[in-house]
């Protein structure tokens, strides 16, 4: 069973959260939420009792004070580990005499990891490495979303420890500051800045460093009248007058250069709020049709498992549920997302290249291991079916190497690692060609309909063209890509002429498509993507499936080999193998395993066995 504490991840910089992978949990009423805060406050060291009771309670408590702690750290111990029985919920919570202790990791909360970013920054900045202190310190105050820290102050009201890490912000974002000030930064800190002096409006040196900021950044004008701002505050409130500090900051402007220019569309850009970052190939456009539900699975799966694969047929929709499902997640890995598509690359190297690119690398370091730095990541591997072998091994690496980068790959093969979850995407629903029904709402038909409307604009179902979409749809499987093919032809076609094409789709199928993926233009060069990928014996048995019914049994594929010249071959192996790469679908229920194939692969195939015969 895996470590419950690995997929948890607490926020305690902002409202208090804890995430299970993606997914966010309910940690309960206030003074259970209280009781919380102080084990995540002190992490991994035992908070005792009397502690408890008082930073929740301060000093009045009810009688039945002690009881009540017992009975939310009982019912938090449920919350994490509701798979575990009763006594055996002491993974996340432990026990110690007179106390308990959150036993998490200290890297999974995020104020342990924005001390650990802030000590490691001031041994860079002790040895003069300053452009490495700041992208350090720029890290971890990032990590915090309320330097008030409303909340905890509310749940655990008079804590020092609440007073001491504010303080902590504080301290670290003026670094943050200064640093930048000193390697010329002013526009990246400019947002810290103005947030520091919102918080600390009477912190001196605070508005110092704004002022200096402001000026970097080409805002005189705006330096010198936030001064006589603060001036009036200090007067009005505290009846003095500005400090050295304050007061050199403010003469140093007045003495400075001309307004400098500053980059106008720095301003939106600054006010916008920070993210994970997405590198690589975004999402498609539009929503996902028939494929929501799949999506929220893949979400709980990456809730619980860090390498996950989508495998189907050649244009069933792999890369698109995949990246939507991303973009699902984007927000619970700081680290964020990057995509890396593998269509066009040929070896494992340029894998490699295009990933460690994504994270500004420089040239030099190949190891992306080493690049990601333990960030929590989703690494998104697009299109590997033509380098399963070797992205099988660079990816097990990754996951053994970097515990909290997760992996998401989509390929026609899984990649046969034992930590893989796969999911198998079919093709979609298509309307039955019994019933009577409005083809309206069959999502094969929709999808035809979006991607008509895209290139004919005037297109629209009606009852008099509704019966030979429905058919186009059924005929072609219901398989997206095909789908989308068909529907883009009608720009110089029209829905009988669509239909004609048919009598030869994969050749006939094939619109004026530019753009990546290139195997995706036609049906053909989708299908023999999927050739190339085959062994030689795999490629033997492909071939004589143009042979057989749409739906066989092993029976009737033993009796076509058994007349061939390769009849040595074990048939149910060389099926399985091809039902691992997407051109089969097996089906259960008897006693010996029957096999369904795509209209479109027995095309192909029966092509293919013409070919290789003339």
């Amino acid at each position: 069973m895996p470590d419950t504490r690995a997929w948890l991840r607490v926020e305690a910089l902002g409202p208090l959260q804890v995430y299970r992978g993606p997914l966010l949990v309910d940690l309960g009423p206030t003074k259970q939420r209280a009781v919380f805060a102080l084990l995540v406050l002190h992490a991994g060291e035992v908070v005792t009792m009397d502690t408890l009771l008082e930073g929740v309670w301060g000093e009045v408590q009810p009688p039945s004070a002690r009881h009540l702690v017992h009975t939310y750290i009982a019912r938090l111990r449920q919350i994490f580990e509701p798979d575990q029985p009763r006594r055996g919920r002491v993974t996340v919570i432990g026990s110690a005499p007179n106390g308990y202790r959150l036993l998490i990791d200290v890297d999974q909360i995020d104020l342990m990891r924005f001390q650990q970013l802030v000590a490691k920054a001031k041994q860079h900045l002790a040895i003069g490495e300053k452009a490495r202190t700041f992208d350090l310190l720029g890290e971890a105050v990032r990590l915090w979303r309320d330097p008030s820290l409303s909340e905890l102050g509310t749940l655990l009201v008079g804590a020092s420890e609440v007073e001491v890490l504010r303080r902590a912000w504080t301290e670290a974002t003026l670094d943050y500051i200064t640093v930048g000030l000193e390697l010329g930064e002013g526009p990246a800190v400019l947002l810290h800045a103005q947030q520091l002096v919102a918080v600390e409006p009477m912190h001196e040196e605070a508005q110092a460093r704004y002022l200096a900021v402001l000026e970097q950044t080409g805002q005189r004008a705006a330096a010198i009248e936030h001064f006589s701002g603060v001036r009036a505050r200090l007067s009005d409130e505290l009846g003095v007058e500005p400090g050295a500090q304050l007061s050199g900051a403010y003469r140093r402007i007045l003495l400075g250069s001309e307004q400098r220019p500053v980059d106008p569309l720095y301003a939106l850009s600054a006010a916008a709020p920070a993210r994970p970052p997405w590198r690589g190939p975004g999402p498609g456009l539009g929503d996902l049709i028939e494929r929501e539900e799949e999506s929220k699975s893949l979400v709980q799966i990456l809730s619980v498992q860090r390498l996950l694969t989508v495998a189907g047929p050649p244009g069933c929709g792999k890369s698109a549920l995949a990246l939507h499902t991303a973009a699902e997640v984007r927000d619970a890995f700081l680290g964020g997302v990057a995509v890396v598509d593998c269509a066009d690359l040929e070896d494992l190297d340029q894998v490699q290249h295009r990933l460690t690119g994504l994270f500004a690398s420089s040239p030099e370091v190949s190891d992306i291991t080493k690049v990601i730095d333990e960030q929590q990541v989703l690494i998104v591997l697009d299109n590997v079916e033509h380098l399963v072998d070797p992205c099988a091994c660079f990816v097990d690496g990754i996951v053994r190497t970097n515990r909290y980068a997760s992996i998401l790959v989509t390929s026609r093969e899984p990649l046969g690692l034992p930590d893989e979850t796969v999911w198998r995407l079919g093709t979609l629903s298509v309307p039955d060609s019994a019933a009577d029904d409005w083809p309206g709402d069959n999502p094969a038909v929709q999808l035809f309909v979006r991607r008509a409307t895209q290139v004919c604009p005037d297109f629209q179902l009606e009852p008099a063209n509704a019966g030979m979409v429905a058919t186009i749809c059924r005929q072609l499987d219901g398989l997206p890509l095909a789908v989308e093919l068909s529907a883009a032809c009608l720009a110089t076609d029209t829905l009988e002429g669509v239909l004609r094409r048919l009598e030869d789709p994969l050749h006939e199928i094939s619109p004026a498509r530019r753009g990546p993926p290139a195997h995706h233009r036609s049906l053909w060069t989708a299908l023999r993507r999927s050739a190339e990928c085959l062994t030689e014996i795999e490629r033997l048995c492909f071939v004589r499936l143009g042979k057989l019914p749409l739906c066989f049994d092993l029976r009737v594929a033993q009796q076509v080999w058994e007349s061939a010249p390769a009849c040595t071959l074990d048939v149910r192996k060389v099926l399985s193998r091809l039902v691992d790469k997407s051109l089969l679908f097996v089906q259960h229920g008897g006693t010996e395993p029957s096999y369904r194939m795509l209209w479109l692969v027995q095309r192909f195939a029966a092509e293919m066995a013409t070919a290789e015969a003339a």
